[in-house]
């Protein structure tokens, strides 16, 4: 047996997964929380002990999180403060003057990602007026760590992050397949008062980050000189993992958040995908252009929904009987949008609706418009990513995610609006997993091409007419100006 190491670092919890990589499968999972910065060491290190009595010792360490958070940290690495997380909302003013400064479409040319409150980049511009101490100040002492990136540092001592996570910043130009930077921008970065030396060193795809120091992970059990690889962002990691490696295939990824990523054969036109809020990327080993899709209205938006319309219900019991409900008629749907949605035609200000009458339904009934709703808003991203891209449907569709082994009755759904038929990736943690994976791909661990978690193809019904129907007044609903 081959393990390694896989280190997850979630907007709601963070993993730790020992895993059998010639399988591949999870040996043993611990979780917690999402710590806080000062506390990421003391946790982490927690969460190794509990899984490494699970099998051999790991030949190499991976780290995926989530991208657009980070800390600002003082000239001894010591965290400035908590996570400034993706989700903040902090700098909506600060990314549209930098959009008026640098040009909002020659800003996404360059780095495949728009210009909003989310991207490093505009939170670097928000500190330097509301909080100059924690990296524009003091000689220019501080220094920027994303989530994976600071784990990385505690590890082996060195901060550096990957293309897929830098690319997420809107400091770091986008680059040719096979051919990616291997730095933040100069001038990019100088539109925020920042140097290269103020953010991490950019790996290769496959680069490693360095052995593990002797500190609280080598007490935890691991081996110091251990090899530790940024393997990068969640999502592409979680796509990698799940066997999507070539242009055609998707993978519909879905936590607490949902992004579908769509690998190409060659760039489309970046105005049209700027338009549709989406982001034009790399994947992970850097071979292929993708499109990714993102959406915060997927496990926030069930959880919105049992805390406002299913409170103190069994959570088990309740989508228990929305799967008994089958293939049933589609004319109650929700629109999930408890944040405003990104993608396709963004709109900050788009609230929840309810189409249908709600009158004399059970909540089971109801419950099974919403996730009906969050299957045709994902199955929207799916068909403008073929659309952007000049393509049909794309081949096949990994689904992947906790939610989706947990939730049949959200996962029929979603079969029954895909546009094409999908297989499962059961794996409970599939981003975990995929960091190990990499890990042991880049230290040449594994004999030939690595291989991807299991998945099995998940039964369908559809697309039928009711599908057609129901997507068609889905899209018209989205679109009207809110009221």
């Amino acid at each position: 047996m081959l393990t390694a190491l896989g280190v997850d670092v979630g907007t709601t919890n963070t993993k730790v997964a020992l895993v059998d990589v010639t399988v591949p499968r999870v040996l043993a999972v611990a979780s917690a929380p999402t710590p806080s910065p000062r506390d990421a060491a003391t946790v982490l290190a927690g969460l190794v002990a509990r899984v490494l009595p699970a099998g051999p010792a790991p030949v190499a360490v991976g780290i995926a999180s989530m991208a657009e958070t980070g800390v600002p940290l003082g000239p001894d690495g010591t965290p400035r403060g908590d996570w400034l997380r993706w989700d903040g909302h902090r700098a909506g003013a600060a990314a549209h003057a930098l959009a008026a400064r640098i040009g909002r479409a020659d800003l996404f040319a360059a780095t495949g990602v728009r210009a909003s409150a989310k991207i490093p980049l505009a939170t670097w511009e928000w500190l330097r007026s509301h909080d100059p101490d924690a990296l524009h100040t003091a000689a220019g002492t501080g220094r920027w760590a994303g989530a994976a990136d600071l784990v990385g540092l505690l590890l082996t001592g060195r901060l550096a992050t990957d293309h897929t996570l830098a690319g997420r910043t809107g400091a770091y130009r986008l680059g040719r397949p096979g051919d990616l930077p291997t730095a933040f921008d100069a001038d990019l970065l100088a539109e925020v008062g920042l140097r290269p030396s103020q953010v991490p060193e950019v790996l290769a795809p496959g680069e490693l980050l360095g052995p593990i120091v002797d500190g609280p992970f080598t007490d935890a059990g691991l081996a110091a000189g251990t090899p530790v690889t940024i393997a990068g962002h969640d999502h592409p990691v979680g796509t990698w993992a799940a066997g999507v490696r070539r242009p055609g295939e998707a993978a519909d990824s879905v936590g607490t958040a949902e992004a579908v990523c769509t690998i190409l054969a060659s760039d489309p036109a970046p105005a049209p995908v700027a338009a549709a809020g989406m982001s034009l990327v790399r994947t992970v080993t850097g071979e292929h252009p993708a499109l990714l899709a993102g959406s915060s209205s997927a496990g926030a938006a069930v959880g919105w929904w049992l805390r406002t319309r299913a409170s103190g219900v069994d959570v088990d019991a309740l989508m228990a009987d929305v799967a008994d409900l089958g293939d049933a008629p589609l004319d109650l749907l929700v629109l999930p949008y408890v944040s405003g949605r990104q993608t396709p035609d963004p709109d900050p200000t788009a609230t929840p609706r309810v189409l249908g009458a709600v009158d004399g339904r059970s909540t089971a009934q109801a419950t099974f418009g919403l996730l009906a709703g969050l299957a045709l808003q994902a199955r929207r991203m799916l068909d403008e990513q073929s659309r952007l891209a000049g393509t049909g449907a794309p081949s096949s569709v990994a689904v992947l995610g906790g939610p989706m082994t947990a939730n049949p009755a959200w996962l029929r759904l979603k079969a029954r609006m895909s546009p094409t038929a999908l297989r499962l990736v059961a794996e409970a943690e599939p981003v975990a997993a995929g960091a190990a994976l990499l890990a042991a791909d880049r230290v040449g661990a594994l004999d030939g091409a690595a291989p991807a978690i299991p998945s099995s193809p998940v039964p369908r019904t559809g697309p039928g007419a009711d599908v057609v129907d129901a997507l068609a007044r889905f899209v018209a609903a989205a679109r009207e100006p809110a009221r």
